[in-house]
């Protein structure tokens, strides 16, 4: 079910420790079945499979991108990631490993009705060959940045304040490019909202960057109810 090719469209979300650098196909070696055992033992990502669906919540981390792999190897007949409250990514290039192997699958991505996707969980939901957010869910975007110094010293050059030829843009604009074949989102993101603040998409935003191009018809029911309550108080605090 996986053999099909589609049109490589995406994106990808900026931020401090969230956003998601560039990899490389040959960053996606086979897992051995150590690493997925670690990697089942240590990720804090919930993951849950239903069906022809693989439900994610919660932060992405080092870990996340075997233990979802894993899964995907074991399971040729899932199809669609789920993203329910997923509010970034503490490892982002074990994000863009996962992102660029959801991509090479020709899997698809939704967003759950009343859900929300911020920075790296955007980054990784971008990475769907079809792409579809439900109704009343929330999409946020902000820009990344490179700080030095603790407390009340600490001081932070956002991504806008770097030439635009600087080579400190090429992980996440290269990203976008794969994907989405132009880097428009990426100048978009950085200038939306800084690192530690979140500007959240419009409908029209959606269809301008062609963050989705399609609309799942199946409603979906999402396993951990409970969890997902709880991470969407804590991903959503400020949403609209």
């Amino acid at each position: 079910m996986r053999t099909r090719v589609k049109k490589a469209l995406s994106a990808v979300l900026l931020g401090t420790g969230l956003l998601i650098p560039v990899g490389v196909s040959t960053a996606l070696a086979n897992i051995n079945d150590a690493n997925s055992g670690k990697a089942e033992s240590k990720s804090q990502t919930v993951v849950e499979k239903v069906d022809q669906a693989l439900f994610l919540l919660g932060t992405f981390d080092a870990y996340t991108s075997d233990k979802v792999i894993a899964i995907l190897q074991d399971s040729p007949e899932i199809e669609l990631i789920v993203l329910t409250a997923n509010g970034g990514s503490i490892n982002d290039r074990d994000t863009i490993k996962l992102g660029h192997y959801i991509r090479q699958q020709g899997l698809d991505t939704h967003l759950m009705a009343n859900g929300v996707a911020a920075s790296g969980g955007v980054s990784l939901f971008l990475s769907g060959a079809r792409r579809s957010v439900g109704e009343g869910a929330h999409v946020g975007v902000h820009s990344w940045a490179q700080c030095s110094g603790d407390g009340n010293s600490r001081q932070c050059k956002q991504a806008k304040d770097f030439p635009r030829h600087d080579e400190a843009h090429d992980l996440h604009r290269d990203y976008i490019q794969r994907m989405l074949g132009v880097d428009d989102f990426y100048w978009f993101s950085i200038t939306s909202a800084p690192h530690n603040g979140i500007y959240w998409l419009s409908e029209s935003d959606l269809r301008t960057f062609q963050i989705t191009n399609h609309q799942l018809a199946q409603s979906l029911q999402i396993p951990f109810q409970d969890e997902f309550e709880q991470e969407y108080k804590r991903t959503c605090h400020n949403c609209p």
